[in-house]
């Protein structure tokens, strides 16, 4: 599945999406044209409509079926983070939060006081449906204006 992580600074995700038993890379995370960080886990198919809407808006998607669904965080340029999940969206008032397959051992590293590189990192260990590298996005006014296009840093 995946894992996505948000440390209040920087939200890290890993790259791989499967079919079947073989795997892919792709990326997961976004830097909108407004400033926002977007990620989204679940069914890659429901991902691409949920990131899409979150970037364009319009008709919010179905995210939520029996076999094909997607949760979404997103970034403010304030820094408020909001959850998105089936129907409905709220504020994550803790400092940090992960989604996807690896959330679990992302938000136990994350609460020990790692970054969420580290979290990722750590959640790509030991889930199977995390892996394949990750990509990294800061949400500091200073690395969006020097940050190429999209601002993604990939990490190997």
């Amino acid at each position: 599945m995946t894992t996505i992580a948000w440390d209040g600074t920087t939200l890290a995700a890993d790259r791989r999406i499967s079919s079947g038993t073989t795997t892919y890379s792709t990326t997961k995370i976004r830097r909108t044209d407004d400033g926002r960080l977007i990620g989204a886990t679940g069914d890659f198919g429901v991902c691409t409509q949920m990131l899409e809407w979150l970037e364009k808006g319009g008709d919010r998607p179905n995210c939520q079926d029996s076999d094909r669904w997607a949760s979404a965080l997103e970034i403010l340029p304030d820094g408020i983070c909001w959850m998105h999940n089936r129907d409905s969206r709220w504020p994550v008032e803790d400092g940090f939060v992960a989604i996807g397959s690896g959330r679990d051992y992302a938000m136990a590293v994350m609460a020990l006081g790692h970054a969420a590189a580290k979290a990722v990192e750590v959640a790509a260990r030991f889930d199977p449906g995390t892996g394949n590298g990750m990509d990294l996005l800061e949400l500091t006014p200073a690395a969006a204006e020097a940050a190429p296009e999209d601002g993604i840093k990939l990490v190997a």
